[in-house]
């Protein structure tokens, strides 16, 4: 089976907004950069940052739209308000639209601005402050307002798994109808059973105190108006020396407020693959059945359409015959991918696994598989699915293990390590199993914190496993040898399962500069830890994404790590530190 279908990534045309010089101006000049201001790092597009005070502002994203293209590059303001383009970013010799869009200032941007080579465009802006809108926060940012404990609060930000808290607090009910809605939205196989080890909601236990909840802050007679609070911008040196590179997708939607994930009228990129040896990112679509190739250089997205066997996916049953249709019921397409031995691309979804052939173009399919798997060094798929399986995709047969009920149930991710040993996120229980083929033994091992929700991760090159602990807002990492598991927090001294309610839903690891990468789910903020001494670093993304996975491109010249941009509008995104 070969079919393609191309498309040249375009720009969504950007809001054009009426800027008055009271709300901000910006002016277009092209000069050398002087001297000793990034002097070693030379430059296309500078320029400073103020308010109408003439204070310096740190910490802001200044994005540059290539004209024509699909391309937008963004960097940061430093302390003393100052920002550059380097010259190894995407930016390019061509005419570029120069914005900053902020919940908290009025927006500003200056069109045809015009880049050359061996010169610097310098763009200033003064920014005014204005009163951010509701659609502009996060669940971070709404949460952080609400009354309530940490627990109520807890429970309440995990709604934005499948749309926004603006959705979920939009209609005042009593609580006898939170609760109908609440049951809907977990699936009522979820709210009949109780789940120890894990803080989800959608379980029996919560299911009351969480519509008690919800009617003291949304009940009949609350205001229509959400309180939120936005979350503070880094503004550190480590935190702004980054360059981040947006690649719009065909059909990246729009953003909506009131969207459900599973639109099938955008794309939702789930996963991400590096090419190590030529210019592609690859991308899974959680909900149409294409796989991506974006060329990460050129900008140019090619989608290939694949069919499916009886038994794939979801659409024949999976959550909705097993009574879990909800919001944003998951979608039939592909989630996990990776390169096998010959470098074949392998990705997986519910009932399936499929291998691409990037030299052929052609695909294989196996109507038997999961969302999330392993691959062994000897390129065997390692799945669950009311039980532990080996696929041998050279000639299909498929090998059945035994491992204790309900653990393809609890897990959310798996991977292999280089001994051939399954390691399992077993998000439900608060542990990580690991089962041994040599040995055939399954052994569990309680994460420090108990319902820390491990859920997707990645193995090192030491063996060591590493997962986004995504309730209790920290990285841990199992160590094989030790036998042991430590925790390490995002932010110092940050308590589990307390505010701001970091989610780290993804991990991905940089062995080559020992740096551990995940995201907030909650804020669309990035993280780095440090290895050895356990620091993190937060990042303060242009736009708030939605991220499900993230991978690190070892092989290029500065730490780099690439990022789905899940919920429309649709993106592939590069950050590079600087």
């Amino acid at each position: 089976m070969k079919s393609t279908i191309t498309a040249r990534g375009t720009s969504n045309k950007m809001v054009i907004y009426a800027v008055v010089l009271m709300a901000g101006w910006a002016a277009a000049v092209v000069y050398p950069w002087p001297a000793g201001i990034h002097a070693a790092d030379p430059s296309l597009l500078g320029g400073r940052v103020t308010t109408a005070a003439g204070t310096a502002l740190a910490g802001i994203p200044v994005r540059a739209h290539r004209e024509g293209g699909n391309i937008t590059v963004t960097v940061y303001t430093n302390g003393r308000g100052d920002y550059s383009f380097p010259d190894w970013s995407d930016l390019s010799p061509n005419a570029h639209s120069v914005a900053i869009e902020l919940a908290d200032f009025t927006p500003v941007k200056r069109d045809a601005v015009a880049l050359a080579t061996g010169k610097t465009a310098r763009v200033d802006f003064t920014l005014q402050p204005r009163q951010p809108a509701l659609r502009d926060a996060t669940a971070s940012d709404i949460v952080a307002a609400l009354p309530g404990t940490d627990e109520q609060k807890h429970l309440l930000i995990q709604c934005d798994n499948c749309h926004s808290l603006q959705t979920a607090l939009k209609t005042a009910r009593p609580k006898e109808e939170w609760v109908k809605v609440i049951r809907r939205m977990a699936g009522e196989r979820a709210v009949s059973r109780e789940t120890p080890g894990t803080r989800a909601f959608g379980q029996k236990k919560y299911v009351e105190p969480l519509a008690e909840y919800l009617a003291m802050v949304r009940g009949p007679g609350s205001s229509d108006d959400i309180p939120f609070k936005l979350r503070p911008r880094p503004t550190g040196d480590a935190s702004t020396r980054v360059v981040v590179t947006e690649y719009d997708l065909p059909r990246p939607g729009t953003k909506e407020v009131n969207i459900f994930r599973g639109d099938r009228r955008a794309a939702w990129p789930h996963d991400v693959l590096v090419d190590p040896k030529g210019p592609y990112v690859w991308y899974t679509d959680h909900f149409t059945f294409f796989l991506g190739r974006l060329n990460r250089f050129t900008g140019e997205i090619k989608e290939y359409p694949y069919d499916l066997l009886p038994g794939m996916g979801r659409a024949e049953g999976g959550m909705v015959a097993a009574a879990q249709e909800r919001a944003g019921n998951p979608g039939g397409g592909a989630h996990d991918m990776a390169y096998d031995p010959e470098g074949n691309i392998i990705f997986g979804m519910g009932g399936g696994t499929l291998r691409f052939n990037p030299k052929t173009e052609e695909f294989t399919r196996w109507a038997f598989g999961s969302n999330m798997f392993g691959l062994d060094p000897a390129g065997n798929v390692w799945y669950l699915d009311a039980g532990l399986h080996k696929l041998d995709p050279k000639t299909g047969a498929v090998k059945d293990f035994i491992v204790p009920d309900q653990t393809d149930d609890s897990t959310y991710d798996m991977e292999v390590d280089p001994q051939g040993r399954s390691i399992m996120n077993l998000y439900r229980l608060g542990q990580i199993g690991v089962f041994d083929p040599q040995t055939e033994k399954f052994t569990a091992i309680p994460t420090p914190t108990p319902g820390s929700g491990p859920r997707r991760g990645e193995i090192d090159a030491q063996g060591r496993a590493w997962m986004g602990l995504y309730w209790a807002g920290r990285i841990g990492m199992y160590d094989p040898k030790q036998r042991e598991i430590k925790e390490f927090p995002l932010i110092p001294g940050n308590k589990a399962f307390a505010a701001p309610f970091l989610s780290p839903y993804s991990v991905a690891v940089d062995n080559k500069n020992q740096f551990v990468w995940t995201n907030d789910f909650n804020s669309g903020r990035l993280y780095r830890l440090e290895m050895k001494s356990g620091q993190a670093t937060e990042y303060f993304m242009p736009l708030p994404y939605e991220i499900r996975d993230l991978t690190v491109e070892e092989s290029a010249e500065r730490a780099t790590v690439w990022i789905p941009a899940y919920r429309p509008p649709s993106k592939v995104v590069k950050l590079q530190l600087r």
